[in-house]
């Protein structure tokens, strides 16, 4: 199968080359990055170890159609990737977004109602250690649904390694993952931890309270019915799963990117202003992440 990862960060070439071992892929990725895949294959260290000889490219231009496009770009470079992703897409291809954050899936929908669309979460760990090089920091779950696509998906991931399962409403579950980023991500980033210190830190118990409450709030009047003991049960469970990575969004505040912290705390925030519900917790942690991002003129 023709497969083509947009986007091949850490985890897109984290599943970019499991899939790899039994596929045709082409990662779509910075040129370092690329020219190093190029002349050595790509490495993937730590959980999982081996090598890998995917195509790696810095542009869609010349690339034939997918069967399987896989979409990675940040959340908040969805509307930017649109472009490529019409320049790569034929009727048969199934676009898979497999991102952080809230609203990716409207985006696309709204761009591409005619697409043979799958959405997708996941909390594997990996850390783009070096050109050519991303490290396997953290095994767990990964759910796609939102089309009848969804069970293809999930046989083609968990055959290539990764336990996937299809929902049967995967709005609600992207809600719940983006309530699992917003208490880890921006915790760990201000307390510069590994992803455990959510569940070893007990006096933390009460802030992440507070975010679950606000963001189940919120979540019902976008028509989402969430479960509280649920989404803390999600939070605990990845935060062990995941326990000795460091977040991307440390890794983005270290590395003086832009993170996704609009698109998880912030979009919850600022869904609760258009709804009239007090959100002063993610309010707060999106303020806090927001003013440690390198400033932009």
């Amino acid at each position: 199968m023709r497969i083509t990862v947009l986007g091949a960060g850490a985890i897109g070439s984290l599943f970019g080359a499991h899939l790899a071992r039994e596929h045709d892929v082409t990662l779509v990725c910075r040129r370092l990055h690329a020219e190093a895949i190029e002349r050595n294959g790509l490495a993937i260290t730590g959980l999982s170890e081996f090598h890998v000889h995917p195509r790696a490219v810095t542009s869609t231009a010349g690339l034939e159609a997918p069967d399987i496009l896989f979409l990675t770009v940040k959340a908040y470079d969805t509307e930017a990737a649109l472009e490529d992703i019409r320049k790569l897409m034929s009727p048969g291809t199934v676009l898979v977004s497999l991102q952080n954050g809230l609203g990716n899936a409207e985006v696309l929908r709204d761009a591409l109602p005619e697409a043979r669309l799958v959405i997708g979460i996941t909390s594997q760990g990996a850390i783009h250690r070096a050109p050519g090089v991303v490290e396997h920091t953290g095994k767990s779950y990964t759910t796609v649904g939102g089309s009848d696509d969804a069970a293809t998906v999930s046989g083609i991931l968990s055959r290539a390694g990764f336990e996937t399962a299809v929902s049967d409403d995967i709005d609600r579950d992207i809600w719940y993952k983006a309530i699992v980023n917003g208490a880890i991500n921006p915790i760990a980033t201000l307390l510069r931890e590994k992803n455990r210190a959510i569940v070893l830190h007990k006096e933390l118990a009460p802030l992440i309270d507070c975010i679950v409450t606000e963001s189940i709030e919120v979540a019902f009047t976008r028509g989402i019915t969430l479960d509280g003991e649920i989404a803390l049960e999600k939070i605990k469970t990845v935060a062990m799963g995941t326990a000795n990575n460091v977040c991307s969004m440390r890794r983005d505040i270290e590395n003086s990117r832009r993170t996704e912290i609009m698109q998880m705390n912030g979009a919850i925030s600022r869904y609760g202003r258009d709804a009239g519900i007090p959100t002063p917790v993610n309010g707060l942690l999106t303020t806090l992440i927001r003013a440690m991002e390198p400033r932009r003129i």
